[in-house]
């Protein structure tokens, strides 16, 4: 069974995050959803995860720290950033710090989300 780790600290944004993986994939994905970055940090310190999805703005840390991070712990995880804010600078520091594999905006399409997803698994 695949995992997934979705980081946003709105709980509205990690709800429809889980409706369109469970629209999709339904139980062969294994979701689990954090609100707080750190938490979800420690997480990952006890699981593997195959694909970890954060938010840029949160309030503990950025998504790209927390990326960074992620990816000490868990090398091998895919790492994904969805972002409210769509400049090249900030892509550019996600890709090169964090090792982004992709970065989404939001709102999001679901088809392109799902897109990404497969792609990253």
């Amino acid at each position: 069974m695949k995992r997934i780790l979705l980081v946003d600290d709105e709980a509205s944004v990690l709800a429809a995050l889980q409706r369109v993986l469970r629209s999709r994939y339904g139980a062969a994905v294994h979701c689990e959803a954090y609100t707080d970055a750190l938490a979800a940090l420690q997480r990952c310190r006890e699981h593997e995860f195959d694909i970890v999805v954060a938010d840029l703005r949160m309030p503990e840390i950025d998504g790209i720290a927390f990326l960074s991070l992620l990816g000490a712990v868990r090398p091998h995880a895919v790492r994904l950033l969805l972002t409210g804010a769509a400049d090249f600078a900030t892509a550019q520091r996600a890709i090169n710090e964090a090792g982004v594999f992709r970065y989404l905006r939001k709102p999001w399409l679901d088809a392109e989300l799902l897109a990404h997803l497969d792609a990253a698994f």
